[in-house]
């Protein structure tokens, strides 16, 4: 079976393996992405991105939750199968980390993943604070890395704060100060490669920390 929705970049000296999701609007091949991928494989643990069916069909809108929750769970059979036996971890941009936080909660100790990292934690709509997307964070069982601007629109930071200190030793938090829902820094320019590159190192040491692989 050829899973050309996914795109694998194994790590040398690997000691875990991170499968990853993009976000709304996107596919798995932004530079952001691209860049995320590689600062996990340089701190050794393989990537495997994949698109959910309504990128692979070329189309905006995402899929339903279930379509989203089933590609997870696809996703997650392939990663595990190319890890041989290494650790594995769930991680995704906005749309992608949230389905798969709502798997870990389903699942609970038949998730596959041993921790969850989030590049940007959609809280809530543009505008919705009031409406956070959390009460499912509270079931999952694994350790969390949110990953996390002070400027996103789309995760009030005080919220991000209260989120994060309710979940106890589980989570953890990573601040990008100035930072939007892309990261990106208002006044600085920096490539979106660059970016991700950045962030996908500070998720790999995560990774190593929880996994136990130093």
């Amino acid at each position: 079976m050829t899973e050309n929705w996914t795109t694998s970049s194994p790590a040398r000296g690997a000691v875990a393996a991170c499968a990853v999701a993009h976000g709304a609007g996107n596919d798995s091949h932004t530079p952001f992405l691209d860049g995320g991928a590689e600062g996990l494989v340089a701190g050794r643990v393989s990537c495997l991105r994949f698109d959910f069916p309504y990128a692979r069909a070329g189309k905006r809108a995402p899929d339903r939750p279930p379509v989203l929750l089933s590609a997870w769970r696809e996703a997650l059979e392939v990663a595990a199968k190319r890890a041989k036996g290494l650790p594995l971890v769930a991680s995704g941009k906005s749309l992608g980390g949230r389905m798969a936080s709502l798997l870990a909660a389903e699942e609970g100790e038949a998730f596959a993943a041993r921790a969850l990292v989030f590049f940007g934690y959609p809280l809530h709509a543009p505008g919705r604070s009031d409406a956070p997307r959390t009460e499912h964070l509270a079931r999952v069982i694994v350790p969390l890395l949110f990953i996390e601007g002070t400027a996103d629109p789309l995760a009030r930071f005080d919220l991000v704060e209260e989120t994060v200190r309710s979940l106890g030793t589980m989570a953890r938090l990573h601040t990008v100060r100035g930072g939007d829902h892309s990261f990106r820094v208002r006044g600085r320019k920096r490539p979106d490669g660059e970016i991700g590159l950045e962030l996908g190192a500070t998720a790999a040491d995560f990774v190593r920390d929880v996994t136990g692989s130093g």
